[in-house]
Order: structure tokens, then sequence, then C-alpha cells
């Protein structure tokens, strides 16, 4: 899969334009993952003999605003390595001096890294997911330091001056990801910059493409189908707007600047011929790959025959990884306690002077294996909560289980939850190996016992502090989506993801998103 950050033009005229007479450019082909859609679509008579030209309009076409968004990556990732190195400088010196080994030095490293991070392929900004892009930053950077390093010997570079131009290149690399990715995604709500989308098929499979793309916010912008089978549409607001012969008319009249297929929905010929159609017009060609649930990080791509087939590597954890994430658990842990005690401090006092009862709520939980054990947490009800609740109205054994106007909440408890303070205490439970920072939330004894069957698969890991359904929605997020939230952090786990999901932890906690 290419890396490289190019922009094609929208239509084949544009294509032939660009690569000159006779050029056949090449087509990005990617792979996506999409979850198969019932097959059993209502079928219905469509004629497709005359294509449906009737199309949304949208304000301009993406590529050449991601092009500029390229552009503007590759500038931040070169001024946030000269950045990090005259900090580096001038934390180690005292003074910038302007010799010939630093100036040489700053010659190179924008060349170097701007390289690098082109090879992990952080410049095609379309192609990767958040966490994918967090974790190619770190190792990007972690290189990219290292090869300054090895370049620059005669510089003398001790340990701590390198891991600071590390930490400081690194946060403004992440900065100005984070800032793109927000431009982006305004970008795609309005439709500048989502693709113009062909999707070709006509089964269930292409219907949930169809619905999976069809949020700006995701970088597509659904024109209609493209199918052969004349019996059957999907059941999309979109229109068949003519049959796979149609393709490179289709192309041109609709400005299509990617055809999604879908890949049990097409034969091989037809394979075959919609990838040279894009080959020679010169956009994207996306196929979905009916793979639930798993990262790319995960996923390679390998040549059998004539078969490209998907290898995902297992996201068991070894018992190497499982220490690297305890001794993760316990630097990270240990830090985080030191440094909140005395905040600790001025909440444990504000719950004991505003509510009679104990500054501490201990309750039975389950971990790993099915563990039980005591979770800590600063006390937000009025003491004896459970006797103030009708069991016969509330059913206190539901998953997940948090009501939105809880009376027995106490005014400091309510400001509690609302950031979330009233978990502090639980990094006591990740030192002692109760819990981990990352991992699936640890749930009541009582609400286990009556889902074992539908929870079981969550203790496979240590439960966690915080983890990828709270980032992803905390209490708005219905039970069903929770577990398979928990589940997908357990398929694809990985300490970068571990450490996506802290620093995302804060931004949620800060703005209180979904928080009861």
């Amino acid at each position: 899969m290419s890396t490289v950050p190019e922009i094609a033009p929208t239509s084949a005229d544009a294509g032939r334009e660009r690569g000159g007479p006779g050029a056949e450019p090449t087509a990005r082909i990617h792979i996506a993952d999409l979850t198969t859609a019932d097959a059993s679509v209502e079928a219905r008579t469509v004629s497709v003999a005359a294509p449906v030209v009737d199309v949304p309009e949208a304000p301009g076409t993406a590529l050449p605003g991601l092009k500029v968004i390229a552009a503007i990556l590759l500038a931040g990732d070169a001024c946030s390595i000269l950045i990090g190195l005259f900090v580096m400088h001038l934390v180690r010196d005292g003074v910038v001096r302007p010799t010939s080994d630093f100036a040489l030095v700053l010659a190179i490293a924008p060349i170097v890294w701007i390289a690098i991070f082109q090879s992990f392929g952080l410049y095609g900004v379309r192609h990767l997911s958040a966490p994918e892009e967090f974790r190619r930053s770190i190792g990007a950077a972690t290189i990219g330091i290292l090869l300054i390093m090895v370049g620059s010997v005669w510089w003398q570079l001790d340990r701590r001056s390198l891991a600071l131009a590390w930490a400081v290149t690194l946060l403004l690399e992440l900065a100005i990801r984070r800032g793109v990715r927000w431009y982006v995604g305004r970008g795609r709500r309005t439709g500048r910059l989502a693709l113009r989308t062909l999707i070709v098929g006509s089964n269930g499979e292409a219907a949930a493409i169809g619905d999976a793309v069809s949020d700006p916010v995701r970088g597509f912008l659904p024109l209609g189908f493209v199918s052969d089978r004349v019996d059957e549409s999907p059941d999309a607001p979109w229109p068949v707007l003519g049959r796979v012969d149609d393709l490179p008319d289709l192309i041109r009249r609709t400005s299509a600047e990617c055809v999604f297929v879908a890949s049990t929905g097409v034969t091989a010929d037809d394979m075959y011929r919609i990838s040279r159609c894009c080959r020679h017009a010169n956009i994207e060609m996306r196929v979905s790959a009916n793979a639930t649930d798993v990262l790319t990080s995960r996923v390679t791509v390998h040549q059998v025959h004539d078969l490209v087939v998907l290898a995902v590597r297992s996201a068991h954890l070894t018992r190497t990884q499982a220490a690297l994430k305890r001794v993760f658990d316990l630097t990270l842990g240990t830090a985080a306690l030191v440094s909140v005690l005395p905040l600790m401090g001025v909440l444990a006092l504000a719950v004991k002077l505003t509510s009679p009862g104990p500054v501490l709520f201990r309750q039975e939980r389950v971990t790993k294996d099915g563990r039980r054990f005591t979770v800590y947490k600063f006390r937000t009800m009025i003491d004896g909560a459970e006797r103030h609740i009708d069991a016969r109205v509330v059913d206190l054994t539901e998953p997940f289980f948090k009501m939105e106007e809880d009376p027995r909440l106490t005014r400091v408890g309510r400001r509690l939850r609302s950031w979330s303070l009233d978990e502090l205490p639980q990094l006591v439970n990740v030192i002692r190996g109760d819990m981990s920072l990352v991992g699936p939330r640890p749930l009541a004894a009582n609400q286990v016992e009556g889902n074992e069957e539908a929870l079981d698969a969550r203790h496979e890991v240590r439960a966690g502090l915080t983890g990828w359904w709270q980032i992803n929605g905390r209490s708005d997020v219905e039970p069903e989506q929770a577990v398979k939230m928990d589940l997908f952090y357990i398929e694809n786990w990985s300490l970068t993801l571990d450490l996506y999901i802290l620093l995302k932890t804060v931004g949620v906690v800060l703005t209180r998103k979904g928080a009861l």
C-alpha cells in the first residue's frame, strides 16, 4: 500500500492529462473494514439501462483540499523537529549558539524527519484512523530521533537531551495532527473534504457500505450504486446509476473520487474491470474486507497465488506483553497516585464534611479470570444508598446500570461524578494488581452473576480505570454496545492503544461527555 501523499484528479480526462499522452496512472487500492450486512435485502426490480446522473452536489472535490492538508502536515513536521532541537540545545547549553555542526543538523533533520513520516504513511490522513495515526506518530518520532542521534555523533548528544527533543517534538506532532483532524472533520461535515463515492454492488454488503459511509464525517459522499443485478437494489436512499460496464462514464459524469466495492457483490472478472477503470481514472478503489472489530495495526496484506489475503495477527497477550503492561500500570499508576494525593485529601474532607457516612465506597467487583476484588471510590451517595431505591422498579443486576437522575447522589457526589474524581482511589486498585489503567470497566459481582454468558469474555484481561467505551460515549453508550467495545479493546490490545486511550480520557473528562 502506497504511503505517498499524492492527490488524484477527479475524472478520467484529468487522470490522462496528469500522466501525459498514453500514460497509465497507478490505482491506489485500499482494504476497508466493514461488517457484512444481512444479505436478505428486500428485492425490487430496477431498470439500469440508462444511467441516472441525478447525484448530490458538493461544494467542490475533496482531493485538492486533502493535498493542501498533506502539505500543511509536511511543514508542521519540519517545524516540530526544528523546535525540538532548538529547545534541546537551549536547555542543554543555556543559549543557542549558531555553530556549523548545529546548522548542519538543522539542515538535515527536517529532510530525515519528513522521509521517515512519509515511510510510515502519515501524510495519507484519509487512510488512517486516529489510534493508528497516534501509534505510527510515536514510532516515526522515535526512529527519527534515533537516526538523528546516529547521524550526529560528533555533536555529543546525551540521553537526557535526546529524550527532551523526542518529548517536545512528539507533543508538537500530536498537537498538530489533532488540529488537522479537527479541521478535516469539519471539512467532511460540510462535504468539502468528503470523497464523492460510487458503491459497486447491490447485495446486503453494498447496503452496509452505504450505511457506513452515509455520514460525511467518515470522509465519503455516496453518489449511488453500480451493479449488473437488475433484479434487486440495496435498501438505501441512493439510486442504482448503472452497470459495471458503465463505470468509466459514471466516474466522468459524477466526478467520482472513490469507488467502494462490496467484495461479495462482484465477480473476479468484475473486480479486474473495476480496478482497471480506477487505474485509468487515477482515483481510489476501496474494497470491503468483512473483518469485524479489527484494527488495521493487526492486519497485513499477502498474496497467495492470485488471491489477496488479509493476515490478522492474534491479539492475545503474551507473557512478555502482559509483563510490559503491568510495568506500565505500576509506573504510571504510582506516579499518578503520588501527584494527586493532595487533591484526594481535599476531596475526602469534602465528602466527610458534607454528608454522614464513610469517605470511601467499597464494593465487590469482578476482574481478570472472574476473580473478585474490592473496588475503592469516593462515596458519592447518601450512606446506605441501596436501601433507598425500589428494586421492583430498577434492576440493579443490569450491566452498566446507572440512573440519569439518581436521587441518592449527594451535592458533592454529583460534582465528583461529573468530573470522574470519585474514581481516583482506584489507583490503589491498579497498584495492587486488581485493575489496570486501561481495560474493561469492573462490573459489580451481582451484575456479572446475572449475565455471565454475555460478560465472560470481558474477563480475559484485568478490569480498567478507563477503557475504549469510556472514550466513545461513557454513559451515552447502550449496554450491548459497551460490551462490544470492551471486546474490541481486548481483541486489539497494544501499549500504544493504552496510551491513546489514556490521553483521550483526559479530553473526555474535561468536556464531561457522557458523564452522569
